[in-house]
């Protein structure tokens, strides 16, 4: 018996259920878990598990950290070229080399999602000890100094239900963060202090496209050792300056979808 065609028909079959489980994540609104996929695939969870395996390697999906699969940074790149996302970090990914160049620390650039915020291109900083890498994860608005701008600028809303607590320094009740969100409004400019992440500073202020809708965040990052007050003060000046020099099109507009958190 010739053992080709069979190897043929089981490599197909793999290929076609693994284009299915990436269709399913495509579709998807939001992140979805693994029992879900497996469920509606009828896929065993051992298959399913080497399938989405082999996807995350390519870069075609990741998992968030809550453990959900979503669409990976390969896809999320190519995605970003031929949208209007896409045209923002091209007219931003100077303004992200001239920041990271002149503090050394990590520069990025962030937009609503449907429930969090998405991070679309970062500078690294030049120090071993530095923020992580922030492009294609998805941060709580509340807990992020990117968030705090969007949500006070309008492009986006707080998100129903309750807010997690990520850090003892996390702002989770409504009252307080509607204060908060007050505040930026009127400075212009948001910060974070272990709020996502314990020893992690992040300044943050808004860009906006010609008729003034703020379409993104343009933030800085690093450790709490190195982003005292003195240094905060410094950045904002600095994003602020970069950010006013911009002169975005009405084309380019928010991630925003209606109805969304």
């Amino acid at each position: 018996m010739n053992p080709a065609p069979t190897k043929r028909a089981t490599g197909t079959q793999a290929v076609d259920r693994a284009a299915d489980l990436l269709v399913q994540v495509l579709n998807a609104d939001s992140p979805v878990t693994f029992s879900h996929l497996t469920t509606t695939s009828g896929l065993a969870k051992g298959t399913a598990s080497r399938l989405i395996s082999a996807l995350e390697r390519k870069g075609l999906l990741q998992r968030n950290n809550q453990g959900e699969i979503e669409t990976g940074l390969t896809l999320n790149r190519f995605a970003l070229r031929s949208s209007s996302m896409g045209r923002l970090v091209t007219r931003l990914q100077p303004v992200l080399d001239v920041i990271g160049s002149s503090t050394g620390e990590t520069a990025s650039l962030a937009v609503a999602g449907i429930d969090s915020v998405e991070n679309i291109a970062q500078v690294d900083a030049k120090f071993l000890l530095s923020s992580r890498n922030w492009v294609g994860q998805r941060v709580p608005f509340h807990a992020s100094a990117a968030g705090k701008v969007l949500l006070a600028f309008g492009a986006a809303q707080i998100p129903e239900g309750k807010l997690e607590k990520l850090t003892s320094a996390t702002i989770v009740n409504k009252s307080d963060l509607e204060n908060e969100i007050q505040k930026v409004r009127r400075s212009g400019f948001a910060v974070i202090i272990d709020e996502l992440e314990p020893g992690l500073v992040a300044v943050s202020v808004p860009v906006s496209n010609e008729s003034g809708t703020v379409v993104a965040a343009l933030s800085v990052s690093g450790p709490s050792t190195r982003l005292n007050q003195t240094r905060i003060n410094e950045l904002v000046k600095l994003l602020k300056n970069e950010v006013s020099k911009l002169s975005l099109p009405n084309s380019i507009r928010s991630n925003r979808k209606k109805g969304a958190a």
